[in-house]
């Protein structure tokens, strides 16, 4: 109960920051940054059609992006990302990149919000400080956050390869993975010889151990 009030007040400052950045990208919409920082409809030659045409669109994209902040307010996490990611299809700036990164993290996929603000981090361009401090607190916050599995491996070990969720793993090494479900399995020549199924949670590192046993008796590997 003692954590309840300081998390709380953690969360609504997060929401205040995330709303005021919303803010800024519908700045970083507005056809004059457009015009500014777009480097096909922004030439000195575009004629006067054409850049109507582009405020026309650009005035569609910032409905669009208002729209994803309201879902993003009521907690529809998959329907903002499917607006932000409609809108980085056409004007990819690094502020949308952001919320597309939140939407991900606000849905339990950290690894991809990782990644996304990464990228948003090396690809910024004219993005606003509060953008970037945004995002370098975010990918900070996510690097306590990560779940961690360590997997060991007991027993008749020798040419055994492991698995997590379908991927080869190295044992005995510290591995980030998103909170939720996994599976991990020990296969030796191609054939499961040990399987655990577990769960994984924010801020924790577990530790799992496949045990193989031996080969009966009699019995040729295949």
């Amino acid at each position: 109960m003692s954590n309840a009030a300081p998390t709380s007040a953690l969360r609504r400052r997060a929401r205040r920051r995330a709303a005021a950045l919303g803010l800024v990208g519908w700045a970083l919409l507005s056809p004059s940054w457009l015009r500014a920082h777009d480097g096909g409809a922004t030439r000195a030659h575009d004629d006067g059609a054409t850049r109507a045409h582009d405020d026309g669109a650009t005035r569609a994209l910032r409905l669009q992006f208002a729209r994803g902040l309201t879902l993003e307010g009521a907690g529809r996490w998959a329907d903002a990302l499917a607006r932000f990611e409609e809108i980085a299809r056409h004007r990819p700036t690094t502020n949308v990149a952001f919320h597309i990164g939140l939407c991900h993290e606000r849905l339990g996929r950290l690894r991809q919000a990782e990644r996304t603000y990464q990228d948003a981090r090396a690809s910024a361009r004219a993005a606003t400080p509060a953008v970037l401090a945004e995002i370098d607190a975010r990918l900070q916050d996510l690097e306590g956050r990560m779940p961690r599995i360590v997997l060991n491996l007991a027993g008749e070990t020798e040419g055994v390869t492991v698995l997590l969720d379908g991927e080869v793993a190295q044992p005995s090494r510290a591995i980030r993975v998103d909170p939720g479900p996994h599976v991990a399995v020990a296969l030796r020549h191609g054939i499961p010889v040990a399987a655990s199924a577990f769960s994984s949670h924010e801020r924790r590192t577990r530790f799992v151990t496949l045990t193989v046993h031996p080969i009966p008796s009699g019995a040729s590997p295949p």
